[in-house]
């Protein structure tokens, strides 16, 4: 049994995603732990599956491959649910989550129930981050927290501790990490949040957000907020 699995749920990566496997496969090689990564990838158009099949010959990785988009946060919750490890890092595909960060969520794995990265200077457009900011203000009301970070994609749990809670984690399928983070606030779960080192995009733009759609996205993630409020 892996002790760990890195679950990256991808789409249309093919310029990147290479460069972030073996980025994350340096780091890893270092610290003494057997480990694998869990790609799920979702319906990507760009050559990405094509790819992602060749990689399976070079680096330690099970594909969950979708023909059809299935958003962010059921890629993710898939990938929950694939892990055969004891503990699972869940971080975006994209190159934005740095692996040197890794090491100092390894030696603290014990100390919460969840790790999640706090990404103190965030390299996102500005219109992202003030979304954020207002949607936080929301967020914070329903879900009282010390988190400052709540949508950081770079997150560590055992996956027997996040498991018996995975039907709350539906209602915000593109804000997921919300909503993951609303359910742990709900269940009383111990989180703790480490400061990471947040990068840009190693190539191209969002393939998940686009700016003209974060009204909807926010509209839709709002929803789900009251909803994960509100399930029994």
């Amino acid at each position: 049994m892996n002790q760990l699995n890195i679950v990256l749920p991808v789409h249309n990566e093919k310029d990147s995603i290479e460069s972030v496997l073996e980025e994350w496969k340096q780091e890893l090689d270092k610290q003494n732990i057997i480990y694998s990564f869990v790609i799920c990838e979702d319906g990507s158009t760009d050559g990405t599956k094509e790819l992602l099949m060749q990689l399976q010959k070079k680096y330690p990785l099970k594909l969950d491959q979708k023909q059809k988009r299935r958003t962010y946060g059921s890629a993710v919750i898939d990938g929950i649910k694939t892990a055969n490890s004891e503990y699972i890092l869940c971080v975006d595909s994209d190159g934005q989550c740095d692996p040197k960060d890794f090491y100092t969520f390894w030696k603290n794995k014990e100390k919460a129930q969840v790790l999640i990265g706090w990404r103190r200077k965030r390299a996102d457009p500005l219109q992202r981050k003030v979304f954020s900011s207002l949607f936080k203000a929301i967020f914070v009301v329903l879900f009282p927290t010390r988190i400052h970070d709540p949508s950081a994609p770079f997150v560590l749990f055992k996956k027997q501790t996040i498991i018996p809670h995975a039907s709350h984690l539906i209602y915000l399928k593109e804000g997921f990490w919300w909503g993951f983070i609303g359910m742990c606030v709900k269940k009383k779960l111990i989180v703790q949040e480490i400061p990471i080192n947040h990068r840009k995009r190693i190539k191209g733009e969002t393939q998940i957000y686009k700016m003209g759609e974060m009204i909807g996205i926010s509209i839709r993630n709002l929803l789900g907020l009251m909803k994960l409020k509100l399930a029994q």
